[in-house]
């Protein structure tokens, strides 16, 4: 399992909140997608993926509709949250929390 987290400058606070939650998502290296980069909004979500994060406040509407569409096709989950880690946390527990019981132990 791999996670893409897509807009965040410091990767480091989401990895870490997935590891303490998740850690099964974490056996692959996770991509990060700045959002700032012009070509990131041609990307492919990596056929390993099983999670996405998409820090809104650091990407355009376009790249979060590429993202979201993608997602979608391929049946990954999302998750979308602001600049905040804390914000961030609470969504990431409440997903997890809404898996079935040890999928993402």
């Amino acid at each position: 399992m791999s996670l893409l987290i897509v807009g965040a400058d410091n990767v480091r606070t989401i990895e870490n909140e997935v590891a303490r939650l998740a850690p099964a998502i974490l056996d692959a290296p996770t991509e990060h997608w700045t959002g700032r980069k012009a070509g990131d909004s041609r990307k492919v979500i990596p056929s390993r993926t099983h999670l996405v994060v998409v820090v809104c406040a650091r990407v355009n509407h376009e790249l979060l509709r590429h993202v979201r569409r993608q997602a979608e096709k391929v049946d990954v989950p999302l998750i979308y949250c602001r600049h905040s880690a804390l914000e961030m946390r609470e969504k990431l527990e409440d997903f997890i929390g809404r898996q079935p019981a040890g999928m993402w132990q």
